[in-house]
């Protein structure tokens, strides 16, 4: 009897702590607009995983299931006729029927860049919205690149003799 309610304490105490576990809840945004899924994304080995066709409807991207079924191949609209292959494995999961990708898998290949303000928010930033890249000298003439400063406040001075 000892024994009974002492491993029933035990395994309750167990139950407990994975109950007090904080929950990570995913917050990415387009156009400082917060995207929506209708499958929630998940969060696996340290990486987030999206649904893939909700992340590619908001970026207007065309999503392609070859018959092979070793890949997705994600398609650019417009003007871009860009199509990049993902093969299943570290960047593409199948998981009950739902294809999930990595946000840096879908958007890298389309020009997008994701500024990560922690591991659970990130603000997708579409091509045509960002600064041309360019590096310049600081005063130790170190160079220094722009997307060094993503994130940050930064005052640009700039100086002509013309």
């Amino acid at each position: 009897m000892t024994r009974l309610i002492l491993t029933t304490c035990v395994v309750l105490s167990c139950a407990i702590g994975l109950q007090a576990a904080p929950v990570k809840n995913l917050q990415i945004s387009l156009d400082n607009q917060l995207i929506s899924f209708s499958i929630n994304p998940i969060f696996k080995n340290g990486a987030w995983f999206m649904p893939l066709e909700d992340l590619c409807k908001q970026l207007e991207l065309k999503v392609e299931y070859p018959d092979s079924g070793e890949m997705v191949v994600i398609c650019g609209s417009g003007e871009s006729d860009l199509c990049v292959p993902l093969r299943f494995g570290e960047e593409v999961l199948s998981i009950d029927s739902v294809t999930y990708a990595t946000p840096e898998g879908i958007t890298e290949p389309f020009g997008f860049e994701i500024y990560k303000a922690s591991e659970s928010q990130f603000e997708i930033i579409r091509p045509e919205q960002l600064a041309p890249q360019f590096t310049l000298p600081d005063l130790d003439d170190t160079p220094k690149h722009l997307k060094d400063f993503r994130g940050k406040k930064t005052l640009l001075y700039i100086w002509g003799s013309w």
